[in-house]
Order: structure tokens, then C-alpha cells, then sequence
């Protein structure tokens, strides 16, 4: 802007861009100088709800595999950015159609077309994509300050009403820090962005003809671990992706026991779960309810979603309400008082 003519200078006329919210390259080179630009334009799109001018796209997927010559950590912290913003469901997506993947996320190339037994109505890859989609709407919609008044969705209707309690608690869930430069949100993002990883490499059919993927948690935690650590995450971001994955169908199991069995999880799963995932554990409730909506879709019947969000509530109010109750009991009796009472000595 010159102020003495009151002039905006623009010679590559960036403002008519800006008004027509459009995302173009300063020049033919400009995504080639610098391959990072390809996730930055994605990231920029998504938060600024812009379009990507269509020689600036060619640009971008032309210069794909030039990735691998970037630092690992600008890798990631672009990814991450991408992650804690919004759509990470569609800018996951343009990623993909780039040709991203090998040269960014190369795992995660194998789980496009991997077909699911029913309830699943998508194939791997559509899953993960629609699990993003709704664990953002679904923090959304718990964040402090929401109405109801905002959506015209039954099932997130019944959600904010079984746990819409927790407002307050989960803002501080997800303001507390791994790491200084990312956020617990875009750990949990990246979490579910991976937790089906392995599904493709334990695929198995079996004798009535169903799909199944025995141990994928775990073996896709330890994936997405590696993964983390190629990104030169932090070992507290590493531990809790990998619980997150490690441990992500026990929710379902708790939900498929209440509907079909009508058994609540005992106090002692509670404590197990809690004991096994700590702070994660709030983090797989979210998830699991992501999950099961990216799962069955539309066909979600109501039934199914109230029994999973009654589990998340009984999960979210013994470990925020009654934490001396069942998440960390106070001990009976220690070494130091059995020494005492019984003249015993130290030793194994």
C-alpha cells in the first residue's frame, strides 16, 4: 500500500485472487523451489476455503516426489497443521489425489479399495477418511459454548445430551500440551488417520466368506510408531498415538456387549482400560464414536448410538467424576505397612 497515492501495489494481482478466494503459484518454479508448498497450499485451501487455481495443481502433483527432499520435520509439522485444521477429512483426500502418499505417508497407499464384511459400508481407505469427518464434527460439537440449536442431526442431538456434560473437561483435555509446537488434537487426528493402517496386511476370509483383520490394532500401533518417530515426533506424542491404536476396538467391544447383551463394562474393565490407556482414554472414547458413525453411516440405527454413547458416558464419568472410585483406588495395604505389622525385612 503506498500511502501517498493511497495505491495497493500488486504486481502479480493477488487481489483479484483474494476476492475470487483462489490459491495460484507466484511462478512456474515457485512449488518446485520449495515441495513443502504442496501441503501448505492444502492446509491454506482447507482454512481459508479457497480453490486451488488449476495450472498451480499440475505444479503440485507434478512436484510430488520431490517431498523426500524436505526435512522430516517441516514433513510434519505442515501434516500436522493439516491435521488439527478443519477438513482434515478432504484435505487427507487432496493429499492422496496428488500422489502424496509415497513420498509422505506411504503406508497408508495400501488401504484404498480393501473391502469390509458388514456393518462397514466403505472400503478401508473411505472409512479412515470418514472417521476424520466425523471426529471433527464430533469435537465440534462438544466444544464449550455449542448449542444444539446448530445442527438439525438427530445422532449428535443424542450425543450432546448423553455427554454434553464434559464441555468444560474436554476443552482442558485438549489444551493441555505433548509438545510445545503441536497439540493433542492433532496427535489424536493423526491417531485416527492410522488406526486402521494394518487392516490390509491381516485381511483374512473366513469360512461363511467374512472379512476379517485380527490384531490390526496392534500391529498398526507399532506402524504408526515408526511412522512417528520418522517425523521425529516426541516420545510423549508417540506413546499416546500408539495407545490410541493399540487400543481403539475396545470401545467397540464395551458398545456391542451393552447392546447385544445388555452388560454394562464392570468396574473392573473401567479400571483396566484407564490403567492401560491413561489420558489416551479419553482420547479412544471420542474416536470409537468417530469410528462407529464412519463404520455404518447413514444405516447407524439409533439403538447402536445410544448404547455407544451411554459407554462413553459411563467411561467419561468414572474417569472425571469418581477417579478415587474406580480409575486410581486408594491402596488397602502396602509393602511398607505388611514390613511393618509382621517384622518382615526388605526383599523380593
Amino acid at each position: 500500500y503506498d500511502l501517498h497515492t493511497e495505491t495497493i501495489i500488486d504486481p502479480l494481482d493477488g487481489t483479484s485472487d483474494l476476492r475470487a478466494k483462489l490459491i495460484r503459484a507466484c511462478s512456474s518454479t515457485s512449488i518446485s523451489d520449495d515441495p513443502i508448498r504442496i501441503l501448505r497450499a492444502i492446509r491454506q485451501a482447507a482454512k481459508f476455503e479457497c480453490k486451488i487455481d488449476i495450472e498451480t495443481r499440475k505444479a503440485l502433483k507434478q512436484a510430488a516426489n520431490l517431498l523426500p527432499n524436505i526435512s522430516p520435520e517441516r514433513q510434519r509439522d505442515e501434516l500436522f497443521k493439516i491435521l488439527e485444521g478443519p477438513k482434515p477429512d478432504a484435505s487427507i483426500r487432496a493429499l492422496e489425489m496428488l500422489g502424496v502418499f509415497p513420498h509422505l505417508l506411504p503406508e497408508l497407499s495400501a488401504m484404498k479399495g480393501v473391502e469390509q464384511s458388514p456393518p462397514h459400508i466403505y472400503d478401508v481407505w473411505e472409512h479412515t477418511l470418514s472417521v476424520l469427518g466425523y471426529l471433527g464434527a464430533i469435537i465440534a460439537s462438544l466444544r464449550v459454548g455449542y448449542s444444539a440449536d446448530e445442527t438439525n442431526d438427530m445422532l449428535t442431538g443424542f450425543l450432546t445430551l448423553r455427554i454434553g456434560r464434559f464441555r468444560e473437561q474436554l476443552a482442558e483435555h485438549f489444551a493441555k500440551s505433548l509438545n510445545t509446537d503441536r497439540s493433542v488434537r492433532a496427535a489424536l487426528f493423526f491417531a485416527a488417520l492410522y488406526h486402521d493402517v494394518q487392516k490390509p496386511a491381516t485381511r483374512s476370509v473366513d469360512e461363511s466368506g467374512r472379512i476379517r483383520f485380527f490384531d490390526h490394532d496392534v500391529q498398526g500401533a507399532k506402524v504408526a510408531s515408526s511412522r512417528g518417530r520418522d517425523f521425529n515426533l516426541s516420545n510423549d506424542e508417540i506413546e499416546r498415538i500408539e495407545k490410541i491404536i493399540k487400543h481403539h476396538m475396545r470401545f467397540h467391544f464395551f458398545t456391542s456387549r451393552l447392546e447385544g447383551d445388555k452388560q454394562e463394562p464392570s468396574r473392573k474393565a473401567i479400571y483396566r482400560f484407564f490403567r492401560d490407556a491413561g489420558e489416551a482414554g479419553v482420547d479412544l472414547v471420542l474416536l470409537g464414536l468417530a469410528d462407529l458413525r464412519g463404520t455404518h453411516g447413514h444405516s447407524l440405527t439409533q439403538e447402536t448410538w445410544i448404547a455407544a454413547l451411554d459407554i462413553a458416558r459411563s467411561l467419561l464419568e468414572n474417569y472425571w467424576e469418581k477417579p478415587e472410585e474406580t480409575i486410581a483406588p486408594p491402596r488397602l495395604l502396602d509393602g511398607n505397612e505388611l514390613m511393618k505389622e509382621l517384622d518382615l525385612e526388605p526383599g523380593r
